[in-house]
């Protein structure tokens, strides 16, 4: 499992705040979920690639992670990593960028090789998640974000038990956050801004996000997110959602070689 942290806002901003200071701060979130770090930044929100860093070091033991805090922007997509599926290498870590977009997750998928078809780009790592994007990535309508979401979440519930599917993803103009499985997904309005995130990060009034809600969060409207069903409940009944425990208590480079082995022994047993 992992931690996000999401924002869209009407002028560019930074999230130190929210990333070193705030009463449960990403840093501080990090010391758990300490097998790398992540962000995708938009400047300007308007189709833009992102700056898009990545290290495989704990975000409260790196300095990076201090001086990333410091970049601006009207869109972010934050994530530190608990590894569960493949090691502690830069290739392992959220967000994944590709253009204009940029994908984090929080959970697991158990059977993952079973999302490269023919036609999905073969992943440059080994977790689940970039699985999961490439599958997005392969069959992405540019025209219909919501629908390809909606086909990449029904490709997973179709070949795999998960923990989770909760996930943020970019795509240059708008955030959209989602939530399916056993980790919940928060969001808060403040003047100006949107964010979403694993915890409530301050003491302002977040609101928990509902099973099967896609959240839209748009720079250029910024009062409350739009909310969907993405899936109904006929599909959400059909998915295996487990809890997963083997290698709970490990951490750092133990909790990474327990991470590497599993996946490289669910991907030979495919």
């Amino acid at each position: 499992m992992c931690r996000v942290l999401g924002c869209v806002a009407a002028e560019p901003v930074s999230l130190r705040h929210e990333l070193l200071e705030a009463d449960n701060p990403m840093i501080r979130q990090s010391e758990d979920h300490d097998s790398g770090w992540g962000l995708a930044v938009y400047k300007r929100g308007e189709g833009e690639e992102p700056v898009c860093k990545r290290f495989p070091q704990a975000a409260f033991e790196d300095d990076g992670f201090q001086a990333a805090t410091e970049l601006r922007g009207r869109i972010f997509n934050v994530h530190v990593r608990r590894a569960t599926m493949g090691g502690l290498v830069m290739q392992n870590t959220h967000p994944f960028c590709l253009g204009p977009y940029s994908f984090g997750h929080n959970g697991t998928v158990l059977h993952f090789p079973r999302l490269l078809d023919m036609d999905v780009q073969p992943p440059k790592g080994t977790t689940d998640s970039e699985h999961f994007f490439n599958y997005l990535m392969s069959h992405l309508d540019r025209g219909d974000i919501v629908g390809s979401l909606r086909s990449a979440v029904t490709a997973v519930i179709e070949r795999s038990p998960f923990s989770g599917l909760n996930f943020l993803f970019g795509d240059g103009e708008r955030l959209y956050a989602y939530k399916l499985g056993i980790f919940e997904l928060h969001w808060l309005h403040r003047p100006g801004q949107l964010l979403v995130a694993s915890e409530q990060i301050t003491d302002e009034p977040w609101h928990c996000v509902a099973q099967d809600v896609l959240l839209t969060l748009d720079p250029n409207d910024v009062e409350e997110p739009h909310a969907e069903r993405l899936l109904g409940d006929e599909l959400v009944e059909r998915a295996e959602i487990v809890k997963f425990t083997e290698g709970h208590d490990l951490r750092g480079e133990e909790r990474g070689r327990f991470a590497a082995e599993r996946a490289a022994r669910l991907a030979a047993a495919e």
